[in-house]
């Protein structure tokens, strides 16, 4: 029994989709896909790029805390070389005034001996203010030595005193004369003392290493 042929209108329906025909359908879906490509395509340059950009930025951070870091370095050089330089600058400044402030006493100590009374200056000062300095500046290194410095100088301070009343008295008031000269040889004496303790600390190796 034979099969009626289809109708053509139903074959043409059949080749249509939503009023497209199939060549349409077809390439209005490679369209799509070339259009879907490129979409993905753009999303991913996108995502590249900003990833770049995040990946430029944490490298440009890294350089400037890199840089930062080497300032710091320098700078903490720099101070290190200057602190360095100080310590050496001190030591040889206390090492001197203590010398110093040694043969001032010898010098004072003769000034005021003999039997006679002594020419003296108006100005009575045995220690410079540079050997006060040095005595600041022996505290931060060594405390025993400051120490002995700064007893010396209370010592130095009362054989002023003395010395200032031996200047102003008067000859023939021989009892008050020598006593004033006693306890200025004394009080410079053990002035004395206290340095030569202090500079024999302070010239033995371990001090000066701190």
């Amino acid at each position: 029994m034979a099969v009626p042929p289809v109708p053509s209108c139903y074959i043409a329906m059949a080749e249509r989709v939503f009023g497209l025909s199939v060549n349409q359908v077809m390439a209005y879906t490679a369209v799509a896909n070339v259009l879907l490509v490129v979409i993905l395509t753009s999303i991913n340059i996108y995502y590249a790029w900003h990833a770049k950009r995040q990946a430029d930025a944490s490298r440009a951070q890294v350089d400037a805390s890199n840089r930062q870091a080497a300032i710091a370095e320098e700078s903490l050089s720099i101070l290190r070389q200057q602190m360095e330089t100080q310590h050496r600058a001190d030591l040889a400044t206390i090492t001197l005034q203590l010398k110093v402030a040694i043969h001032s006493i010898d010098d004072w100590i003769k000034r005021i001996s003999g039997n006679n009374q002594p020419q003296l200056p108006d100005q009575i000062s045995i220690l410079s203010d540079d050997f006060r300095v040095a005595t600041n500046r022996a505290n931060a290194i060594d405390e025993i030595v400051a120490e002995n410095m700064g007893a010396a100088t209370l010592y130095i301070d009362q054989a002023e005193n003395h010395i200032r009343i031996l200047r102003n008295s008067q000859s023939h008031h021989a009892a008050a004369w020598k006593e004033m000269q006693e306890k200025a040889t004394k009080s410079l004496s053990i002035a004395k003392y206290k340095l030569n303790v202090a500079r024999a600390r302070w010239e033995a190796p371990a001090s000066q290493a701190s």
